[in-house]
């Protein structure tokens, strides 16, 4: 039987229609980077093959890697949630970090990659992915400020704006016989849009130009302030890119191409936990000591909405493996189906490791997840160099599934102590049950197209989830949409 949902009082919905309207924006932001990122990715990969894909995310990939803005910006949503009149300080303080640290690294970059022996246009590319990756710092310390205000409209004009740009000149590059090259450069310009929109934006609600400066001993405070979510923010960036990395120098960019044409597929899926996550992480620094209970509840309704959303995609991700890496990329990517089938396994985990995760660095314990991420990072890239040598990607696939899952327990360990027990196991029990019919309507649709096995298992799955609204609706005599709420309300 499928367990059936508590109904959401009053208060409950008022908190989760405007947690919704917070996150919506979000939602559409983090789509936004989703299509144009998927959609660059799958245009290499039909012009490029697996060699040019590779060359385009090793760049990315490496500087994903370092810190261009210093963990800044969940330090400044933070603290500007918290006191708003110190905006001004925050953002203008951010900005002259990230080009410092940006100037700094790019240089770094380009001598090591030289020092190295890497290939004149492996060079050329990498050092246009830092040049980009400092202006999409700068952005994101503007978008931070707009979650800290809760207005994440904001961003989503911005991001749309930047990621429109980048999608639409890459394919347009791409398809006039450019390459990797050709689409780093788009990358570039796409991010100093989306910096230049956030600067006009910020500089319009405080009501004066923002200038780079360091305000005196401020910027050398937040600096340290920030230092636990800058380590925190490498050592997990480590642990999910450090294997793309290492395929590349073991077994070249091909196995690269493999693995990322399948993570690029998973890590997507993550988009919709950290919007809802980014409407939440505000309003959980507020609540944070002084509401522990609507700190808790905050909590653990992230984590059923994300378990809800999560599980069907495991699921289908397992069933449908071959169809979505050919639908996608094409029949050069069938033998990475195995690794596509590892890896959509950490979909629902990292989506509720994201959530208490942000829940940690809302009660100011940034330093113990720092520890936590390190040791996922060390056991993730001790793991890869065992596992690479012998199974290549599908080693790197296993590896992430295990330090993805020692992360979550590791979260939540870390998180009972402070704020008590999260509800992770009530969380995935609806959902699990649901599956159920998700799978068996995508096995009756054996030979269907993509599509429509796609559609088949989400009705079967959504009338599952609806008709436990309906029955606790019933028993309970509340309205249906307060019984739809309680499908993610904690208990």
């Amino acid at each position: 039987m499928i367990p059936l949902p508590d109904p959401a009082p009053s208060a409950d919905l008022r908190t989760a229609r405007k947690v919704a309207a917070n996150s919506a924006w979000q939602v559409v932001s983090f789509a936004c980077r989703a299509v144009a990122g998927l959609g660059v990715v799958v245009a290499l990969a039909r012009a490029g093959g697996p060699t040019g894909l590779g060359t385009f995310q090793f760049a990315l990939t490496i500087t994903a890697l370092l810190p261009y803005y210093w963990g800044l910006p969940s330090l400044l949503s933070r603290e500007v949630a918290r006191r708003p009149m110190q905006a001004r300080s925050w953002i203008e303080s951010g900005m002259l970090s990230t080009f410092i640290l940006g100037a700094v690294i790019t240089a770094l970059l380009s001598a090591g990659s030289r020092v190295f022996g890497v290939s004149a246009e492996t060079v050329s590319v990498i050092e246009l992915a830092s040049l980009g990756m400092i202006f999409d710092g700068v952005a994101r310390i503007h978008f931070a400020a707009f979650v800290a205000w809760e207005r994440m409209r904001l961003e989503t004009i911005a991001t749309a704006v930047q990621e429109g740009a980048f999608l639409a000149t890459a394919v347009v590059a791409i398809a006039a016989g450019g390459g990797p090259l050709e689409a780093m450069i788009v990358f570039v310009i796409s991010r100093a849009l989306g910096a230049v929109i956030g600067w006009g934006i910020s500089s319009w609600r405080i009501g004066s130009v923002l200038v780079p400066r360091s305000h005196g001993t401020f910027a050398r405070r937040t600096a340290r302030e920030a230092s636990p979510f800058a380590i925190s923010d490498i050592l997990k960036l480590v642990q999910l890119r450090a294997d793309a990395v290492m395929l590349g120098i073991m077994k070249g960019p091909a196995a690269v191409g493999l693995y990322q044409a399948c993570t690029n597929l998973v890590l997507y899926w993550n988009v919709l936990a950290r919007a809802l996550n980014h409407g939440v992480y505000p309003r959980m620094s507020r609540a944070w000591p002084d509401r522990a209970t609507q700190f808790g509840r905050l909590r653990d309704a992230s984590c059923r909405a994300l378990a809800v959303i999560g599980m069907p995609v495991a699921v289908g991700g397992l069933l449908l493996a071959p169809e979505i890496l050919r639908a996608f990329y094409g029949p050069a990517f069938d033998e990475a189906v195995l690794a596509f089938r590892l890896l959509v396994l950490v979909v629902p985990l990292r989506m509720m490791t994201n959530t208490l995760s942000i829940s940690l660095a809302a009660c100011d314990r940034q330093r113990s997840r720092m520890f936590a991420v390190g040791g996922a990072a060390i056991g993730n890239v001790a793991l890869n160099l065992a596992l690479i040598p012998r199974w290549s990607y599908v080693g790197s696939a296993v590896a992430t599934l295990v330090s993805e899952t020692a992360l979550l327990a590791s979260y939540g360990l870390l998180l009972r102590r402070v704020a008590g027990p999260s509800q992770i196991g009530r969380a995935v029990r609806l959902p699990i049950v649901a599956c159920a019919p998700f799978a068996a309507a995508v096995l009756a649709s054996a030979g269907a197209p993509l599509a429509v096995a796609l559609v088949a298992g989400v009705g079967a799955y959504g009338g599952a989830l609806v008709l436990a609204a309906i029955v606790g609706a019933g028993r309970q005599g509340h309205s249906l949409s307060a019984a739809l709420i309680g499908l993610v309300r904690p208990t």
